[in-house]
């Protein structure tokens, strides 16, 4: 009985390992859980046709860690601008793949705010080029040794603490329609949110 136990917890506990790090396929709308010693959690609600979230942030006290959300989905499944911006960065490199990074201008205090696609299996945009939100910049791949040969896209978003100096946040604390609430792009809704707000990376269906 002890060794049926001990097995179920040790499946458990692989399984676990499993979905956070986004080997495991999940039907749309669902996000897991954050890492137990993340201190800053939120609860998130995903809309039904949201691609899934298979990792989500995590910081350590080193300020190292999972520095974005990894969204899982297959290979080719469309990229978008999360927000309205200029590309800086439009490249490939061997620990990322294909990535992309977007600046969203001055907010209120001054500071720029960047949001970064990584893992991508095709760009469509270069640096310099400007980008509506919801505009299709990218295709969702596993480019990159760190993609673990797992198709998905790692989604970060970085604000300016000090001028050119930027610091990860939680991309879950930025969403147009609120904090932790995963706001899919409407091409029917045309008003921006007070403030710099964020869509869904990856096309919802």
């Amino acid at each position: 009985m002890r060794h049926g136990i001990r097995m179920l917890s040790a499946i458990a506990a692989v399984s676990g390992l499993l979905l956070s790090a986004g080997c495991v396929q999940h039907e749309s709308g669902w996000a897991s859980s954050y890492l137990p010693k993340h201190e800053d959690k939120l609860v998130v609600a995903m809309p039904q046709g949201a691609p899934s979230i298979s990792q989500q942030f995590y910081r350590d006290p080193a300020g190292s860690g999972h520095l974005g959300i990894d969204v899982i989905d297959g290979i080719g499944t469309p990229v978008l601008a999360a927000a309205g911006g200029q590309v800086t960065d439009s490249y490939f490199e061997p620990a990322y793949g294909n990535r992309i990074t977007i600046d969203h201008g001055l907010s209120s205090n001054g500071l720029r705010t960047t949001t970064v696609y990584k893992h991508l299996n095709s760009r469509a945009v270069s640096s310099g080029d400007r980008v509506e939100r919801g505009q299709q910049i990218a295709t969702l791949g596993n480019t990159g040794a760190l993609a673990g040969g797992i198709p998905h896209l790692h989604f970060e978003v970085r604000r300016e603490v000090r001028p050119k100096v930027f610091r990860a946040i939680d991309p879950h604390k930025v969403w147009a329609g609120g904090v932790g609430q995963v706001s899919c792009f409407d091409p029917a809704t045309a008003d921006e949110p007070d403030g710099f707000g964020t869509t869904y990376p990856v096309l919802c269906r």
